[in-house]
């Protein structure tokens, strides 16, 4: 019975000196997870006011009808963003701000900073970098618990970029069923203008207007055809349909449109009636920019276009009368295209 005792009383101090060395291990591993989980809300919250600063000089970059990007507007707006913010539970004193342009493809990764010449897939962008190290929003993110470790404060740092581009994909009711071709889009449009803008005419200083028609009346450069876009329809009814209420699914770069034939006199007077020549309700209009456009074939869709629709005339030689335009309202889009005159709200793209 003694003998039992002595060893019950053995494995008591083995357990009290097993609990004594792993005691500091265990408490550390306990500190360091507070101390990580802190550090990551921090890192959140200062993602989450980098997100909204560069969203908000994103918006800055467009002006309707400018002839050129707010860059200055939009770092300004970036920055005053930044000290609207808290992180920390400290309202947040600087950041660094930076404008340039984001190669949606990332074929160049990173910003690219001012001054270049954007190509089609260039969105101009705002980047924001914010953090909380020496001299910076208060210093470190400071332990609670870590200090057992030696670790008193651990810098974070993030960083986010926000743009315009163009869209990838419309979503319905966002696409007029009338197709334009690559061709008229290469005359008509410049895109080494900043931003990318219809071109000028040097004579008159005006965007040039234009008719657009089948390819039976008018050059390639200046042909144009009602489209029933990603589905095949049977006649002028379902364009009707179209011209009143958009493409009924959505439709990305890449996908095939079909080229009605033989449409009626009676389309053309529809969107006389809806042109800026009757209500104005077509007057701004998101059509497919495609490859080739003949009549009665399927084409794939490169992009797409905003038009103003001046006029429109039917019989014989019947054409619509218009010019290209940044002007569109942002349609319901997603995805990322090359900038063909249509612009989608600010994203983020980092």
């Amino acid at each position: 019975m003694k003998k039992n005792t002595r060893l019950s009383h053995s494995q008591k101090g083995a357990v009290s000196v097993l609990v004594a060395l792993t005691l500091p291990v265990l408490v550390g591993a306990g500190a360091l997870a507070v101390d990580l989980a802190y550090l990551h809300v921090v890192r959140n919250e200062l993602q989450n006011d980098a997100d909204a600063a560069a969203l908000a000089g994103a918006r800055k970059l467009y002006k309707q009808g400018a002839s050129a990007l707010d860059w200055t507007g939009a770092a300004s707006t970036a920055s005053n963003a930044i000290t609207l913010n808290r992180a920390a539970g400290h309202a947040l004193a600087d950041g660094q701000v930076q404008t340039g342009y984001w190669d949606t493809t990332q074929a160049a990764t990173g910003l690219q900073g001012l001054p270049m010449t954007p190509g089609a897939n260039d969105a101009p962008a705002v980047q924001v970098s914010l953090g909380k190290s020496e001299g910076q929003n208060q210093g470190p993110v400071g332990t609670f618990l870590a200090s057992i470790w030696g670790v008193y404060a651990k810098p974070v740092r993030v960083t986010s970029v926000a743009g315009v581009s163009s869209p990838g994909t419309i979503l319905p009711g966002g696409l007029f069923p009338f197709a334009i071709s690559k061709c008229m889009y290469d005359k008509f449009w410049n895109l080494n203008a900043q931003p990318a803008a219809p071109r000028v005419d040097p004579l008159t200083g005006l965007v040039p207007e234009f008719k657009i028609g089948s390819l039976y009346h008018y050059g390639s450069c200046e042909s144009g055809e009602w489209t029933s876009l990603n589905t095949r329809v049977s006649g002028a009814k379902d364009i009707e349909k179209l011209i009143k209420e958009g493409n009924p699914i959505s439709m990305s770069v890449g996908d095939a449109a079909w080229i009605q034939s033989g449409v009626k006199t009676s389309l053309f007077t529809d969107v006389k009636k809806c042109s800026a020549a009757g209500n104005k309700k077509c007057e701004f209009v998101v059509v497919p920019v495609l490859q080739q456009v003949v009549s009665g074939t399927w084409a794939n869709t490169v992009g797409f276009a905003c038009l103003q629709l001046l006029d429109a005339v039917g019989g014989n030689g019947k054409y619509i009368l218009a010019k290209m335009s940044n002007q569109c309202p942002p349609p319901l889009s997603g995805g990322v295209g090359p900038n063909y005159g249509v612009i989608s709200p600010p994203s983020l793209f980092k």
